[in-house]
């Protein structure tokens, strides 16, 4: 007995004969995530919206080889337990679908908990530079008092050594916290801060709460990320102003503001 099994198939690439050149058709969805769904990891995130993909029947395209996925990324990791209404999901399609079909399509499949809020073409195809990303944490009165007087700290110093452990229980190594922090403040009883993103990484907001004199175990899950900025593209490359891959924003991704703890 034969059984045959549906494969999807993604048209060719469009080629562009005149200019010799292929193609490529990214569109980049600002998304939100809230509630429990916050607490899935990274990997868990890329199969929700793999999944998403095929349900909504959306003509994505699938890398090479014997075990094609979707490509799909998600140029920011969202730290597990951080809520958020600035994510970036960008993807890219076989052929052209307008922005905002593709934003319903796909969000008729997301569930509660996933907003998908804005759509935009990537022009030439190119992905995003992610140059800094901030974030705010409701804090009790004594608590904001304390994270203030550390916040001065940590602004005031030279450097500030982390001892990073190892995600796979590998040798921890050590971290310039302050070489990555671009601002940090408490306004009232909100803490906010701004972290560079670079080559080399980005800090973590655990270890900015720990600096902040705040138990990153009791905090971490109130945390909300508010806005991811993205650094222009210069001739292909990333403009750069010392130390931080950034110097302008082509595009500042959310300006939600900050919730109490929940």
């Amino acid at each position: 007995m034969l059984r045959f099994r549906r494969i999807a198939v993604t048209p060719p690439t469009p080629f562009d004969g005149e200019l010799g050149i292929e193609l490529r058709y990214k569109v980049a969805i600002r998304y939100g995530i809230e509630g429990d769904l916050r607490f899935i990891s990274h990997h868990d995130t890329m199969r929700l919206f793999a999944r998403a993909l095929t349900r909504a029947g959306l003509p994505v395209k699938f890398s090479e080889g014997f075990n094609p996925r979707p490509r799909l990324s998600l140029p920011l990791p969202r730290p597990v337990g951080i809520a958020s209404q600035c994510e970036l999901l960008v993807l890219e399609l076989g052929e052209p679908i307008e922005p905002e079909t593709v934003r319903a399509r796909l969000g008729a499949q997301m569930p509660a908990g996933v907003n998908l809020l804005e759509s935009w073409r990537l022009e030439n195809g190119q992905g995003p530079v992610i140059s800094g990303v901030e974030y705010t944490l409701m804090l009790p009165p004594q608590e904001a008092r304390r994270a203030a007087q550390a916040i001065a700290r940590l602004i005031a110093a030279d450097t500030w050594p982390v001892d990073r452990g190892s995600a796979n229980g590998g040798k921890a190594k050590t971290i310039d916290l302050r070489a990555y922090l671009i601002d940090a403040s408490v306004d009232g009883h909100v803490l906010r801060w701004k972290v560079g993103v670079t080559g080399r990484g980005t800090a973590r907001p655990a270890e900015l709460l720990a600096a902040s004199g705040l138990d990153p175990q009791a905090w971490h899950h109130q945390v909300r990320r508010t806005a991811v900025c993205t650094a222009a593209r210069i001739d292909g490359d990333v403009e750069r102003a010392g130390s931080h891959e950034r110097i302008r924003h082509a595009r500042d991704i959310g300006t939600d503001q900050p919730a109490g703890p929940g």
